[in-house]
Parts: C-alpha cells; structure tokens; sequence
C-alpha cells in the first residue's frame, strides 16, 4: 500500500507580483511560487522534502506526521481558503 501524505496548503495570488505563493500551515516558512498555479502546486512537494530534510539534519521539530513517513513519500496537496 502507497504511504501518501497529504498536506494542508494555502493558495494566494500576489497581484503585486504577478505570481501564485502556495504555502502550508504544517511548515511555517515553506512556501513555493510560480506564475501559474500549476507551476506552484508542481515545486510545493519538493519543497516540503527539502524543509523536512533540513528541520531532520539540523535536528528541529516537524510534525509527527512527517517523522512516520519516507521523505520519498508522494505527497497530496489539499487546498485551503487563503487567510483572512
């Protein structure tokens, strides 16, 4: 059985710049951008790995979630509304 992951993530487009930024509660601080939204959705699940590989290295807490799954794990992006 595949072990995915599915991560909470929130959509925004930055007028300002012209671009998506897609970002997840989960990780405070990781973020993926692109001039589409498909080109942000595509760069968030590396992303994430390279944030959790890094929090693993420097030995800083991740949420448990990410601690009993392979960081090779596919990951499932489940879009939220944007904040408030």
């Amino acid at each position: 059985m595949e072990n995915r992951i599915t991560i909470p993530v929130v959509v925004e487009y930055l007028e300002e710049d012209e671009v998506y930024s897609i970002s997840t509660p989960m990780l405070p601080g990781c973020r993926a951008w692109g001039e589409t939204l498909d080109e942000a959705m595509r760069a968030m699940p590396g992303n994430i790995r390279a944030m959790i590989a890094a929090c693993k290295e420097k030995g800083v807490p991740i949420p448990p979630i990410f601690e009993k799954s392979e960081i090779s794990a596919p990951v499932s992006l489940l879009v939220q509304g944007a904040p408030a």
